[in-house]
């Protein structure tokens, strides 16, 4: 399959085009303002914001990877500049496949959708381990903007026929984080959090195949490792510092990670290679 990583160039990207050269299954394409550092990619230089770049830059592909957005925080980069790029970005690229006929898109999400990573006025989940039906309730440009995409992509499903899979990692471990929370025995509780993270290797994994999966329509899935990054079971731990969990957090005992990652396991096949506890 012809597959264009839009972003392919960047932190994640160098991930997910090493999966899909490594799977020997594609022909693999970087739509990116540099050049890919992963061997065997094509390069086309554009700018997501620009749709005439993006079209260029789509065309020729039978699946669309995309990954380029600015992170939050960004330096020198205001809040309105932020959101207008990502959401803009994620528009252009729908836009651009639907012009090309282009059947398959995946895209990066965020556990940030859910409103706690850079919130600032606190609430408690509704129930926990959270998965997809729990509601979302970003208060930051960089979670409003994934929201913002993922609607987007469910109007291009509706009006263009585009199957598409909205990615939503939380922490992405990249290999100086995996040593960091390795030497560490694991991230401290302070205050909630869902102790979420993924492998970078692992979430290449998943979206070489969420442009391999059969599938119709759009949908959002959680990917996250079976293990949490927290130094002590969240059943201890999230009581300690909100205490109205006692409750909910009494089944996240052992390691759980407070995301259930079920559904990504069933729609994608996609399974944890990689964990902080154990450096490979």
């Amino acid at each position: 399959m012809k597959v264009t990583v839009v972003g392919g160039s960047g932190r994640i990207g160098r991930f997910v085009t090493q999966d899909l050269v490594a799977s020997g299954q594609h022909e693999v394409t970087s739509f990116d303002r540099v050049a890919p550092s992963v061997e065997g990619v094509r390069w086309m230089r554009g700018e997501t914001t620009d749709y005439g770049d993006v079209v260029c830059g789509l065309q020729g592909a039978e699946a669309v990877i995309h990954l380029a957005a600015y992170p939050l925080p960004y330096a020198h980069i205001s809040n309105q500049v932020l959101f207008n790029n990502n959401v803009v970005s994620t528009y252009n690229v729908f836009e651009a496949a639907a012009f090309h006929g282009i059947r398959r898109v995946a895209f990066a999400s965020s556990g940030a959708i859910l409103g706690w990573t850079y919130g600032r006025v606190p609430f408690l989940p509704q129930y926990l381990p959270i998965d997809e039906d729990h509601p979302v309730r970003p208060q930051d440009p960089y979670g409003l903007g994934k929201l913002c995409d993922e609607q987007i992509a469910q109007s291009f499903a509706i009006r263009s026929g585009i199957s598409s899979f909205a990615l939503r990692p939380s922490i992405v471990l990249f290999p100086e984080l995996n040593e960091r929370f390795n030497k560490m025995g694991g991230q401290p509780i302070t205050k909630f959090n869902t102790c979420t993270y993924v492998d970078a290797r692992d979430l290449g994994q998943a979206f070489r195949l969420a442009v391999e999966a059969p599938h119709e329509g759009h949908a959002a899935l959680f990917i996250g490792a079976d293990d949490s990054s927290a130094n002590e079971p969240l059943s201890v731990g999230l009581p300690r510092v909100v205490p109205e969990l006692g409750d909910m957090a009494a089944g996240l005992d052992g390691r759980k990670p407070g995301i259930d990652n079920s559904r990504s396991k069933k729609v994608l096949g996609w399974t944890q290679q990689h964990s902080w506890r154990n450096l490979d």
